[in-house]
């Protein structure tokens, strides 16, 4: 449009000078024609950037139709070129308007044309020049508009191959996208295609992270130079880029602008650029980042490219905010939202893939390893559930630097873990990795103001047919865990045939353990509880002790039950029942023989202490039997308490609201500490059979044993020893102060019957035996046979 009104404004200017010169109106009405019209080009030119390229032409369209059809009326004999340039203005507007647009245009162009090609003949008046001024005039004013034409012919060419390209760089960026979910590759693709529809040297995509007011760089081009970025920006340092983000609008940035934000000037040196353009990254109406085009030239991307740069982003954008939002998505189904690590789902197909790998063509194995932590539930009581996720987010960071590359570590729930090992020759490998993640755990978990040390339990089971599932795997893997605690925590455990048949009796023992309660297939055996003063005579209380025999089998003792009713939960009404009914029973037996002040002795487990309604099932069993509350002792384990948390300490206070006594139960072999011996209001301490013994000097048993009756001594505390069989023993303890004792050297578990004969006087004392057991022991349940036969699992059948 510049070039056509520097070309236009001199000719015109000089035919109007010649017109004046022969006084030739027509001729002077022509050139101050083209002089006007050249003039006003300039002027919208110069104004234009105020308007869209689509309005320019429409103006310079409709001003180019009147000024020919002044020109041709004020000059007919120049009719012929002006028909000719009458072309133009259709033309100018090919590239920017549209199909109605242009059909006006057209139409227009074809009767300004007409008109000028006719007008010498429609007309009376114009110049009359002689050979060879009228040719001149005639050639002069076509060849003008002959020049014209092809001018905008040209750039209309420029412009729709220039559309072309940027069409195919649309349908090329918009195949490579489709082609691919991941938000990296999606990025890369987006960065080199904008930099090469731009123009520009290099391109880098950062994505904001609002939350932290900084940009991440997502993606360069060339890769080769993304070293040159640092990972993260923080925008408080760049507030013109952080602008662009927030109005939406690019910024060209120029290290010869004397005005450029010092920030960027110092960026754009720092990576030896001397241009660059900022665009908004933009989806759905909200700026999820920016695209930085730069140039080692001054002004290396041009307007052009730039907007057409901006334009790709603008549908660009929604790919890479979908592909983020399908990885989240894709992230959240298969991976453990806490730690990060792989979830059930996820380590379930990599599993069945590692397996279908190998299956019938490698005689490797695949390794599963199941990682369970031990005594988690105690710290998660301790530190609370945001701390002891803190935990298990550590505990994830160590497992994954145990494991080697390829492998998949993941978090099936809770404070399960499971690995996987692919392509593994032997156990040797699965053993080094657990051993390796053990050693991992040993060290010091930061934990608050404090650190904490966290153990684990570890079955590992190997593929060994190639009908081996998933599924297989991991219940092995589960099996041989629940080994590993069992044989005392802390350990790695290798699957072998015999733990399962050792499970599924476990699992067909708990399936009757299931409404035995209701079926009424317990009853209670009581030993006494005597005190050492009168030498045994003198009995203070007795230890309820429940047994099971389930309809058809053999009777069962609590070694053979109690731990399985603790995992299944059916340890609470079996509890209930116990209380309730030992309760009843020791009242029973204080009214047979005149003694209101006869104790009973009850053990509580950690699942019933857990119990909302414990403290009611205790009261209501008060209630129905009419016991003292001060003749009833709630006995618990160490570890059922360690963790002074309010849900227990506030158990404790209603039971001792009550009336009722409480007693530590195997004090000494748990996690025995004087502060919640002193938070708890403990009454009693019970002396674990451990530390009985008919030896004597230090470091061993005994040793031990004074020094836990000196504690109960100092801390005003009721002491009773258990496990006591012969007389010395027995003096031992009363040497040493304690105040009762239990065990076979005063009677053996007995049911009701038996006690009121042991009061009557009618039960002889037993003898204590090699074996610990009488001549009509019982014979075990077949199911425990199964259980039995591996030694590695020998159950104690103490009462």
């Amino acid at each position: 449009m510049r070039l056509f009104g520097l070309v236009v404004l001199p000719t015109s200017l000089f035919w109007a000078g010649f017109g004046v010169v022969i006084n030739d109106p027509a001729l002077v009405a022509l050139g101050l024609v083209g002089a006007g019209f050249a003039t006003w080009l300039l002027y919208e030119h110069h104004t234009s950037a105020q308007r869209t390229d689509a309005q320019v032409a429409v103006r310079v369209a409709v001003a180019t139709n009147i000024a020919a059809l002044l020109a041709a009326t004020a000059e007919p004999i120049t009719g012929l070129g002006l028909a000719i340039g009458a072309l133009v203005p259709a033309i100018m507007g090919l590239t920017y308007l549209d199909r109605s647009a242009m059909r006006r245009l057209m139409s227009v162009g074809i009767l300004t044309g007409t008109y000028a090609a006719v007008a010498s003949l429609l007309l009376p008046w114009g110049s009359n020049f002689a050979f060879p001024l009228n040719v001149v005039l005639a050639l002069t004013t076509f060849a003008i508009a002959f020049a014209v034409y092809h001018l905008f012919l040209w750039n209309a060419s420029g412009q729709l191959t220039d559309t072309a390209a940027e069409l195919g760089a649309v349908i090329e960026l918009s195949r490579e996208i489709a082609l691919t979910l991941d938000p990296q590759q999606v990025g890369r693709i987006i960065a080199e295609h904008i930099a090469r529809a731009a123009g520009a040297q290099e391109s880098a995509l950062s994505t904001w992270d609002r939350a932290h007011n900084r940009l991440v760089t997502f993606a360069y081009y060339p890769p080769e130079r993304a070293e040159l970025l640092d990972a993260t920006y923080d925008l408080a340092l760049y507030p013109a880029t952080a602008q662009v983000l927030m109005d939406g609008k690019a910024l060209r940035v120029e290290t010869e602008d004397p005005g450029v934000d010092t920030a960027e000037l110092a960026y754009l040196r720092d990576i030896g650029q001397k241009s660059m353009v900022i665009l908004p990254l933009v989806a759905r109406g909200e700026s999820i980042g920016i695209v930085e085009l730069t140039s080692d030239e001054p002004g290396g991307v041009t307007d052009r490219g730039a907007a057409f740069a901006e334009q790709l982003l603008r549908e660009a954008a929604i790919s890479l905010e979908n592909a983020r939002l399908y990885d989240e998505i894709h992230h959240q189904a298969f991976r453990d939202s806490l730690t990060g690590l792989a979830n059930r789902m996820l380590f379930h197909d990599r599993v069945s893939h590692a397996l279908d790998r190998l299956r019938g063509r490698s005689p490797n194995h695949v390794a599963v390893l199941f990682l369970d932590l031990d005594h988690f539930k105690l710290l998660n009581d301790r530190y609370g559930h945001s701390r002891a996720d803190d935990v298990l987010r550590a505990v994830a960071d160590r497992v994954r630097g145990a494991i080697r590359p390829g492998d998949t570590a993941a978090r099936l729930g809770g404070d399960e873990f499971a690995i996987l090992l692919a392509d593994v020759s032997g156990p040797e490998t699965a053993l080094s990795v657990a051993e390796r993640v053990l050693e991992g755990l040993a060290e010091e978990i930061e934990v608050g103001d404090g650190s904490t040390r966290v153990g684990a339990s570890i079955g590992i089971a190997l593929s060994s047919s190639v009908h081996d599932t998933v599924d297989d795997l991991l219940r092995n893997a589960d099996i041989a865990m629940y080994a590993g605690k069992e044989l005392g925590r802390g350990r790695v455990e290798l699957f072998r045939p015999a733990l399962l048949e050792r499970a599924a009796a476990r699992s067909q023992l708990g399936s009757l353990l299931h409404g035995s309660v209701e079926r009424g297939e317990f009853s209670l055996a009581f030993q006494p509880i005597v005190d050492l003063g009168s030498r045994g005579r003198h009995i203070v209380g007795l230890e309820a002790l429940v047994r099971w025999q389930p309809a058809g089998n053999p009777m069962l003792m609590p070694t053979d039950f109690v731990a399985l009713a603790e995992e299944t939960g059916d340890i609470v009404p079996i509890g209930n029942w116990v209380i309730r009914e030992a309760c009843i029973r020791t009242r029973e037996i204080q009214l047979a023989h005149d003694r209101p002040d006869l104790r009973i002795n009850v053990n509580l487990s950690s699942r019933q202490f857990e119990d909302p309604r414990v403290v009611q099932t205790v009261a209501d069993a008060l209630d129905a039997s009419g016991l003292a509350p001060a003749c009833l002792t709630i006995e618990i384990t160490e570890s059922t308490i360690m963790t002074r948390t309010d849900e227990t300490l506030a158990v404790v206070r209603d039971l001792r609201a009550l009336g009722v006594r409480l007693s530590i139960d195997d004090f000494g072999t748990g996690y025995s500490s004087l502060s919640y011996l002193q938070a708890f209001e403990v009454d009693e301490l019970k002396i674990d059979r451990s530390f009985v013994s008919s030896t004597t000097g230090i470091g061993n048993p005994l040793v031990l044993s004074r020094a836990i009756v000196e504690l109960g001594r100092a801390l005003g505390l009721e002491m009773v020893v258990e496990g006591v069989e012969t007389k010395s023993q027995a003096a031992w303890f009363a040497s040493l102060g304690c105040h009762y004792a239990q065990g076979f050297l005063y009677g053996r578990p007995m049911d009701q019957d038996g006690v009121n004969e042991y009061f009557a006087g009618r039960v002889r004392t037993p003898a204590r035996t090699t074996t610990g057991t009488t001549a009509g022991s019982r014979s075990p349940h077949p199911l425990l046979s199964v259980i039995r036969d591996d030694d590695a699992y020998e159950v104690a059948e103490s009462g």
